[in-house]
């Protein structure tokens, strides 16, 4: 009986270290190559998920700067109203000197507390600055501020009967500092604002030098 050999591999190939003769990858080549394409796949995932997530906190922020923004804008516009419609019986200016130094940063119920000098407007109804100053009301537009200032001085609006109808802060030096650009830092109540308009203007012309 005759025996032929006959060999596995094909004639005239020899098996590659990186896949069989045939074109069919070796088992443990074919496995890291599996892997990689899972690592490369999980660590792509993982990238789109940290922009998906970083774009929806920003949208979140977004959207939470707009609201308070639009909430102290509202708040200042009613009391715009309020002084046009003869609901404001008294206006206070209270105010710190700049050069006043504290332990700690003035926010708006320290300054209440720590003023050094007082102007109080009397029956406003009356008062021929009122106009104007309802103009200049009207005229500012407000925007977001990341922080609330170093605040110094304080715009009191009462009623009547001496309740509180709404306030305005302005930080030191009426919220403008050197080199500040956009509008004078303060807050509507602890809402942190800019006033973009001529409220700060307006403020600083009605302390005099010598309390500023």
């Amino acid at each position: 009986m005759n025996t032929t050999l006959t060999s596995v591999i094909p004639t005239g190939v020899r098996p590659s270290a990186l896949g069989w003769s045939n074109g069919v990858e070796e088992p443990d080549v074919s496995l890291l190559r599996q892997t990689a394409c899972a690592v490369g796949k999980s660590v792509a995932f993982a990238a789109v998920l940290g922009l998906v997530l970083v774009w929806i906190t920003g949208i979140a922020g977004a959207q939470t700067t707009s609201a308070c923004e639009n909430n102290a804008q509202k708040q200042l516009n009613n009391l715009t109203t309020s002084l046009a419609n003869g609901s404001v019986a008294s206006i206070d200016i209270l105010h710190m000197q700049d050069g006043t130094e504290t332990r700690a940063s003035v926010r708006p119920e320290n300054l209440e507390r720590w003023w050094e000098s007082r102007i109080t407007l009397g029956k406003v109804s009356e008062w021929e600055g009122r106009d104007e100053l309802v103009e200049t009301m009207k005229s500012t537009k407000l925007a977001s501020n990341s922080r609330i200032p170093d605040l110094r001085s304080a715009v009191v609006f009462n009623d009547s009967r001496g309740n509180r109808v709404g306030a305005l802060y302005f930080g030191r030096y009426f919220g403008r500092y050197i080199g500040q650009f956009g509008g004078a830092e303060g807050s509507i109540g602890n809402t942190s604002v800019k006033f973009n308009g001529g409220l700060s203007t307006w403020l600083k012309h009605k302390i005099p030098p010598s309390l500023q």
